[in-house]
Formats: C-alpha cells, sequence, structure tokens
C-alpha cells in the first residue's frame, strides 16, 4: 500500500489567520496612493519571500516601490568548492535583480554589501555610514513608507535591518513597518505580538509574480551552488508563506 504524502504547511499559520482577523485592511491600490515605498531586505531572495505579493500587487495598482539589500549574501554556501564569497555574493545581486524584473517593481535596487552574518552594530562607522547612503536615497526618491524585517526575526541580519530601518525612516521622515520571515518560525509568536498594530493588504493578485520571482532565487533552493560545507536550502515550508493571499504589515510607533 502506497503511504500517504506529508502536507507541508507554512510555518505560524495560526498566527497568521488571528493576526488577518484582528488587522486593519487596505487594498494594494491605497497601499500604492500611500507611497513610494521602499522594501529593505537583509538578503536577496527576503524581499520576494516577504514582500514579493505586496511589491507585484502595489506596483500592478500604480505604485513605486523600491527596494535595497543589507548584505550581499555571500555567506549561504561556505566552502562552497570554486565559489569564492565574491562570486556567490555576484550572482546573488543577479538573482535578485532577475526577481525585481518578475516582480515589477522599480530596477534601481540599492546594494549596501553588509558582510553576510556579521552585521554592524549602532555607532559602527559602517552602520552610520549606512544610515548617511540609505536616508538620502529614501529622500531623492521621495519615499514615504518604508518596509523592513520584523525586529523579532531570529537571524541577526534581519534584527539589524530593522534597527538600520528604523534609524533611516526617522532621518528621511518616513512611516516604518515590519514584515515577517523567519518570524512565522517564532514559537511564543503569538504571545510577542498579541499587542501588535496589524495591517492587512491584499496582495493575492501579486502571488503569480511572486513565485516567478522566487523561481530567480536558485541558489537559495539547492540550485547553482553545491558542495559547500552548510549547504543551505530554503524549506518547502518556508515556501508556502507565498500561498497567502494578504500580506501583513506590523505597523511601528516610529511614524513620523
Amino acid at each position: 500500500m502506497l503511504g500517504r504524502r506529508s502536507v507541508v504547511v507554512a510555518p505560524g499559520g495560526k498566527v497568521w489567520s488571528n493576526l488577518t482577523r484582528r488587522a486593519r485592511r487596505m487594498s494594494a491600490s491605497t497601499a500604492a496612493g500611500q507611497g513610494p515605498w521602499l522594501v529593505l531586505a537583509p538578503h536577496p531572495d527576503d524581499e520576494t519571500l516577504g514582500c514579493g505579493a505586496f511589491i507585484a500587487s502595489v506596483t500592478a495598482a500604480g505604485g513605486r516601490v523600491h527596494t535595497a539589500f543589507l548584505t550581499d549574501g555571500a555567506g549561504s554556501h561556505p566552502d562552497a568548492p570554486g565559489w569564492s564569497g565574491k562570486r556567490i555574493a555576484g550572482l546573488r545581486r543577479g538573482e535578485a535583480q532577475a526577481a525585481l524584473k518578475a516582480l515589477g517593481g522599480e530596477q534601481d535596487a540599492l546594494y549596501l554589501d553588509w558582510p553576510d552574518a556579521s552585521p554592524a552594530s549602532k555607532g559602527d562607522p559602517l552602520f552610520v555610514r549606512s544610515v548617511d547612503r540609505l536616508a538620502a536615497w529614501c529622500k531623492a526618491r521621495g519615499v514615504r513608507q518604508i518596509a523592513v524585517t520584523w525586529s523579532g526575526e531570529p537571524h541577526c541580519d534581519h534584527e539589524a535591518a530593522a534597527a538600520l530601518a528604523k534609524a533611516v525612516a526617522s532621518r528621511a521622515h518616513c512611516r516604518l513597518w515590519q514584515y515577517l520571515v523567519w518570524g512565522w518560525t517564532v514559537p511564543d509568536l503569538t504571545k510577542r505580538l498579541r499587542r501588535a498594530r496589524v495591517l492587512s493588504i491584499a496582495t493575492a493578485c501579486g502571488r503569480p509574480r511572486q513565485r516567478r520571482a522566487m523561481a530567480c532565487h536558485r541558489s537559495q533552493r539547492g540550485g547553482r551552488i553545491v558542495g559547500a560545507r552548510e549547504n543551505f536550502r530554503l524549506p518547502d515550508a518556508m515556501m508556502r508563506l507565498m500561498d497567502r493571499p494578504n500580506t501583513l504589515l506590523l505597523e511601528t510607533r516610529d511614524a513620523p
């Protein structure tokens, strides 16, 4: 007798459902009118996994969504034969560019090129320079809203991105929002977000573009780079995040 195939489900499904029920709702066209937006991604692929449907939907509604990447992503496949950190970084930048094209967002992405998994802390010269650079970049594009990974994400680069975005939002007078990627895997997520103010944006129309964009990040799905000491592969469960018909943004208290 054939065994049953296990059903792969996205992490944090119950929390997502509860947050969606109590969230303030907004259409993609309304979100488009409140832009331009910046999506700050810790690594190439976070923009697609966490906000891909948002980027595609808001852009389709006539809005402008810019993207910036914190790290070069070079640490995803350490010691892979024939793959230096520089070569991996170049590959991942190319994947990001292809993904942004698939999403339809603005093509002028900013790459801050921080070292992967070794973020600068507040007060560090790199952090200060990055605040100056990104704030000026936002002002030049008229950015009014910034979306960045949740400050409680279980990854140092995601936490650093949140800290950087907070400083930039203050400097550039932007409203700040947070989205979840690996945060959906946090065991006590319900408790940690019990008082969060949540915005639910209808982004189902952007899911086809999101999936096409995710396919561009081949290195994160086990393609292209092999033989690494730690061969990262994005779990199937995380890919199911793209099945959700809405994008949830957490409202911070750092609005101008």
